[in-house]
């Protein structure tokens, strides 16, 4: 019943979200397999590489609410959804420690949109049923991803790379939906002032 009463915007940022979430679980879980007995990289040094991604993430709410602010929630949406699509890309494509140092920036880069993301999640639920209607997202959102961890795994056991392969391209389809059907701003797809 409620997704039923959810405008339009909310389900088409559901889609790409969920291709942008699919994405992360179909890669993100065998990234440290893959830098470690693939990369050749050691615990300590994968270790400092989760810590600059969080210290990027963190970082990157301060240009995502001048974006936001700025340009409204689309464009910083956007660029988190480009970077939930190109880390599982760069990560395939390393081979240094430079490489993959930077496929973790890209990693970190992710949360840029975050706050933007939720924003337009709150602001386009019903305002009688917001809350309900966040949680439905949310418990959508987790359940359509669940194949994708999944999917990794068959990949994985084919070829190392494989999973992050199609990652990147499942990405690349939830920015290109998300792009064409928030193409310009509207009374339900920017944030309310």
């Amino acid at each position: 019943a409620l997704w039923r009463r959810a405008p339009l915007p909310l389900r088409r940022l559901l889609l790409a979200d969920v291709l942008a979430r699919a994405a992360e679980s179909m890669a993100d879980v065998f990234v440290v397999v893959y830098v470690l007995d693939h990369l050749h990289a050691g615990p300590m040094r994968y270790g400092g590489w989760i810590g600059l991604q969080m210290a990027v993430s963190i970082a990157s709410y301060f240009p995502g609410a001048w974006l936001a602010n700025r340009f409204g929630p689309r464009l910083p949406v956007a660029i988190t959804f480009i970077m939930f699509a190109a880390f599982p890309l760069m990560v395939g494509l390393a081979v240094d420690t430079a490489s993959i140092t930077v496929a973790f920036v890209v990693a970190g880069l992710r949360e840029l949109g975050e706050p933007a993301r939720k924003a337009m999640i709150v602001d386009a639920a019903p305002d009688d049923a917001r809350a309900q209607t966040v949680g439905a997202y949310y418990l959508a959102r987790s359940v359509l991803i669940i194949p994708a961890g999944i999917a990794g795994g068959l990949l994985w056991a084919r070829h190392p790379q494989m999973p992050f392969w199609l990652a990147a391209a499942i990405g690349a389809v939830g920015v290109v939906y998300f792009m064409i059907v928030f193409h310009r701003p509207g009374p339900q797809t920017e944030a309310r002032a």
